[in-house]
């Protein structure tokens, strides 16, 4: 019989890259990880890691052992939720995800909810961009993130533009779209609008876009073109945090756009507007496609939908 621990570590190690890099995630010594591969290797007859000046690599036969690994964890993950199903309650871990405006919006308050709800689960949370959740997912590193994507900007694109993982590596269910506002200068004739359209911001400088870190731009860039004109993007300053644009556009030196869950706060030398077109992030719980979902899973997602009736 296979050592389901010894497997476990190959996984990791396969998933990691390095036998130190391994450890780290499982808090083991580097050591204690080359031992639990050597033993591997002996119940198995083969070798499973060749030595290069790089370090050590997966051989042809660890590669071909890891997809089994694979399919083994998921059936045995299968089997634990069917035994909490059948003993009637939802029990275990769940590790959850989100990014910092949803967090503060409602995520928060969506974990306390759960945990009431279900108190036999050990909760786990790891705030960060929707990017960074979806390589915590690809890594097994969270079970559920609650995410954001735009019609031209997937959750698996980091904000430099490139892609961490196949979109399809993930599923998604749907929350609710997240509207965006225009915030100006205080002393900005549109200051004194109660809406602002598109063509109002013909020749307006945009803190944020494409270049500078503001995944929103690819989607608003569209929406100009659409409308017959090019945003002028204003590429000095690279942000991604909401209450650092709005303190640039204090200065004067442009607008930017914010979307509702961001305006908590909203800096004394500004005014919000609504923006009267479709820009919306659209707000979403993902989990790792392919993988049966346990108990404690869907019972997060379904908290979270609750959570977020309101704003649908």
């Amino acid at each position: 019989m296979l050592d389901l621990k010894r497997l476990a570590v190959l996984r990791e190690v396969a998933a990691r890259g390095s036998f130190a890099a391994a450890a780290d995630a499982l808090s083991y010594t580097p050591s204690a990880v080359s031992q639990q591969m050597a033993a591997l290797s002996r119940d198995m007859g083969v070798v499973l890691f060749e030595r290069t000046p790089r370090g050590m690599r997966l051989t042809e036969s660890a590669h071909a052992l890891v997809v089994h690994c694979e399919a083994v964890f998921e059936r045995l993950a299968e089997a634990q939720a069917e035994m909490d199903a059948i003993a009637g309650g939802v029990r275990g871990r769940l590790r959850l995800g989100s990014f910092p405006t949803a967090t503060a919006a409602f995520t928060a308050e969506a974990m306390e909810r759960f945990r009431r709800g279900h108190p036999h689960v050990e909760m786990r949370f790891a705030d960060g961009e929707p990017y960074e959740s979806v390589v915590r997912l690809k890594e097994r590193e969270l079970d559920v993130a609650v995410l954001f994507e735009f019609d031209h900007w997937t959750a698996a694109t980091d904000y430099d533009g490139r892609s961490v993982c196949a979109d399809c590596d993930i599923e998604c269910v749907e929350l609710f779209d997240d509207p965006f506002h225009v915030v100006v200068p205080r002393d900005h004739p549109l200051a004194r609008s109660e809406h602002v359209e598109l063509a109002d911001l013909v020749s307006e400088r945009v803190l944020g876009g494409p270049s500078s870190c503001s995944p929103w731009g690819a989607d608003f860039r569209h929406l100009c073109r659409g409308a017959g004109f090019e945003p002028d993007f204003e590429a000095s300053y690279r942000t991604a945090d909401f209450a650092a644009l709005q303190a640039i556009v204090a200065t004067g030196r442009g607008v930017t756009l914010v979307p509702e869950l961001a305006l908590a706060s909203v800096h004394p030398g500004t005014v919000v507007r609504p923006l009267r077109a479709e820009l919306v992030r659209h707000v979403r719980a993902a989990t790792l496609a392919g993988l049966a979902q346990p108990p404690a899973c869907r019972a997060m997602i379904a908290v979270l939908r609750e959570a977020t009736a309101s704003r649908v």
